[in-house]
């Protein structure tokens, strides 16, 4: 309901790492990206851990409000040492590896389960890798758990499984309200078989099971994990740059559903993502044939993890200018199909001759009927930081994509560029770049102009009239 109140939506941003809360699979279907601002808050949470730990294990809050009732009471507060302790991390994540780190600090023997991430993950963090959840808690004597509340987690922990713990084991819950049955707990908490539980998140909030915040041995917070004037500065900063990119249409750092995309390597991988649509806008306003489908031409240079990144970037810029709906990321290849569009992906060995300072050429090519096509290369140069436009069909370039272009195809004849020059700035335009190329002496020649202000409709049909010009066309939206 509420995503069908803002029929213009473009993103939703979530102040968070969790996105529960959020309808992501309708959100894909009208075409809105949802991002979220994971590991902004990991070393707040990760405290927070350590926290409810050393308060279980020193009971810090039932000291405190004895005290404060004016009493005094020494050997009532003996507690324990966090020192030597076996502590089972479930889920070696942003939040759990950091757990990790302060609890060797403390000298606890530290394990973990997590199916998703490599042995090398567990050495490089000083933990003992688990085959699984029953191996981990016949082994420790703390449980926390740093997991998403999804379908696989749920209800993860019970007492079913839990009572395999030795008696007296104490348990933290920061992640999620969900992933350990609070019945359970409490039942167990009752019984003895856990000692003490720390609980920062709840199935029911912000009316969390009171038998379970009032039992006297729960350490109970109200989800404040990433409450931290650090976490959240540092999430409202990213949340304002994701918006921002996600509104001028370009790649965001955490993309919650973007097809088979996560965060993004590096520089050359996005500043070739911005590249290719960009291209992808050129062709649209190039070709003037009924498209059949783009063939996109990537090199080896880039990793296959990005490759469906830069298929969705091509396809996003091409239909950006030829389609009525709205066009993002996340809905531009159901949108390109349902027009009968296809997509070819090739290998492409580029174009070497520019030394090393291009990483390799992207070719993208229109193609239509009656062998009819355009193709348009682009590289992004010196080591990925400087995209430019390197060919248009057969003419060789190196334009920077940005602003109003004009495309201009002559015959390659004395006085046509002054003639160009004379006529633009009659029209008080401006040229930022002039960019010639021909594919013989006396044949065709071909320029890209930048200019620093648009052409109107009129003046292009009267340039297009000048001696020698073939033909003009527009460049808009880059």
């Amino acid at each position: 309901e509420v995503i069908d109140a803002a029929p213009h939506l473009s993103v939703i941003a979530r102040a968070a790492v969790g996105y529960g809360n959020i309808d992501v699979d309708y959100a894909t279907q009208q075409g809105a990206l949802v991002v979220n601002t994971p590991g902004k808050n990991t070393n707040s949470a990760a405290e927070l851990t350590l926290g409810l730990l050393l308060n279980m294990a020193r009971q810090i809050p039932s000291a405190d409000e004895t005290m404060k009732q004016g009493g005094w009471d020494r050997h009532r507060f003996t507690g324990s040492e966090l020192l030597g302790r076996k502590i089972g991390i479930v889920g070696l994540g942003n939040v759990g590896h950091r757990v990790a780190k302060f609890c060797n600090g403390f000298d606890m023997d530290v394990y973990a389960y997590d199916p998703y991430v490599s042995a090398d993950v567990f050495r490089r963090h000083k933990v003992t890798q688990c085959a699984d959840i029953d191996e981990m808690l016949a082994i420790v004597d703390v449980l926390t758990v740093h997991v998403p509340l999804n379908k696989e987690t749920k209800n993860m922990f019970s007492k079913e499984n839990m009572k395999r713990m030795r008696k007296g084991a104490w348990v933290v819950n920061a992640a999620r309200g969900g992933v350990i049955v609070e019945d359970d707990l409490f039942d167990l908490l009752e019984s003895g078989q856990i000692a003490r539980a720390g609980i920062d998140t709840w199935e029911d909030e912000p009316k969390p099971a009171t038998k379970l915040v009032r039992h006297p041995r729960v350490v109970a917070t109200p989800h404040i994990g990433a409450s931290t004037f650090e976490a959240q500065k540092r999430i409202g900063e990213t949340i304002a740059v994701q918006i921002l990119k996600a509104l001028r249409g370009e790649i965001v750092d955490y993309p919650v559903n973007l097809p088979n995309l996560s965060v993004l390597p590096g520089v050359a991988d996005r500043n070739a993502s911005v590249l290719l649509e960009k291209m992808g806008r050129m062709l649209a306003q190039l070709h003037e044939f009924r498209p059949l489908g783009l063939v996109l031409r990537i090199p080896p240079e880039f990793d296959p993890s990005i490759h469906e990144l830069l298929c969705i970037s091509a396809i996003k810029g091409y239909l950006s200018h030829t389609s009525d709906d709205f066009v993002s990321y996340v809905n531009a290849r159901l949108l390109f199909e349902n027009r009968g569009l296809s997509l070819k992906v090739e290998a492409s060995e580029g174009r070497p001759n520019r030394g090393s300072r291009s990483i390799g050429d992207l070719q993208l090519e229109v193609n239509g009927s009656a062998s009819k096509d355009h193709v348009v290369l682009g590289a992004v140069l010196y080591d990925g930081r400087i995209p430019r436009i390197t060919l248009i069909n057969e003419f060789e370039f190196e334009t920077e994509p940005s602003g109003e272009l004009l495309v201009v195809t002559n015959f390659d004849r004395p006085g046509v560029i002054g003639n160009i020059g004379t006529f633009l700035a009659s029209m008080n335009v401006n040229i930022a770049q002039f960019d010639l190329s021909r594919n013989q002496t006396g044949g065709e020649a071909m320029s890209i102009i930048r200019a620093d202000s648009a052409v109107s409709d009129k003046d292009l049909v009267q340039l297009e009239k000048i001696q020698n010009i073939i033909k003009v066309k527009r460049i808009s939206g880059l």
